[in-house]
């Protein structure tokens, strides 16, 4: 096993028990979903496996709506136009659909509710935490995931350039230059899911999804101790 593996799964086997406390994101409105505008853990996941049952048995244009809302109202990815959308709603229905790392933190959310066990989401924050989890670990041949564009002040907000991703000494170059492996940026999203599955196992009691969540509500306090600051829980939370 890698150390990578190693150290994910030292943080998983210690941060899941916790994970239904830390978690949580706003779900916007919904009809039909009696758990729209709460934001803790149960209340996603409630979304999560509805949205995967709506999915399965809707036509195009339902899939089109549904995947609106959960890439843009519920995941916060705004910029896209609807052809793109619809272009991912497509790329589902090949056999092999593409995951590269273009629109991954759009096309990943629509996934995840898919096929739940076989995808999970990889954005902005998840990105930045795997890689923090390795450097607070102190592992010197760490796998150096590569970043997304994303608004978190904490962990990276590419306007501003402030946050981890933004300072030099954790760009994904300073990585591999001090001896982490680096990771193409067409197959970063397939080795994320690989590596996610692969620390799974050892966790029989939870879902792919529970390992994303982790990453997602524990990247900004990663983030701060691998810049050896403070951690202190802003009033509102972006990607």
């Amino acid at each position: 096993m890698s150390t990578t593996e190693n150290s994910l799964n030292e943080y998983f086997d210690a941060q899941l028990p916790h994970l239904k406390k830390n978690y949580a994101w706003k779900i916007p409105k919904l009809a039909g979903f009696e758990q729209s505008n709460e934001s803790g853990y149960f209340a996603n996941v409630a979304l999560k496996n509805h949205l995967h049952e709506q999915y399965l048995k809707a036509n195009f244009e339902k899939r089109f709506k549904l995947a609106n809302f959960v890439i843009v109202e519920w995941g916060g990815v705004r910029g896209n136009k609807p052809e793109t959308i619809k272009k991912y709603v497509k790329r589902l229905e090949m056999e092999n659909p593409v995951i590269d790392l273009n629109g991954v933190a759009s096309y990943s959310k629509l996934f995840s509710i898919f096929d739940p066990k076989k995808y999970a989401i990889y954005d902005a924050r998840v990105a930045a935490c795997l890689n923090a989890i390795q450097l607070n670990a102190g592992i010197e041949q760490g796998l150096a995931f590569n970043y997304i564009p994303g608004r978190n002040n904490i962990v990276g907000n590419g306007i501003k350039r402030i946050g981890f991703t933004q300072e030099s000494r954790f760009k994904r170059s300073a990585l591999v230059k001090k001896g982490w492996k680096s990771l193409a940026r067409a197959n970063t999203y397939q080795t994320y899911l690989d590596v996610l599955k692969h620390c799974l196992v050892n966790f029989p009691k939870y879902q792919l999804f529970d390992l994303e969540m982790v990453l997602f509500a524990n990247a900004e306090i990663e983030c701060s101790e691998a810049m050896g600051t403070s951690y202190i829980k802003p009033e509102a939370t972006t990607c």
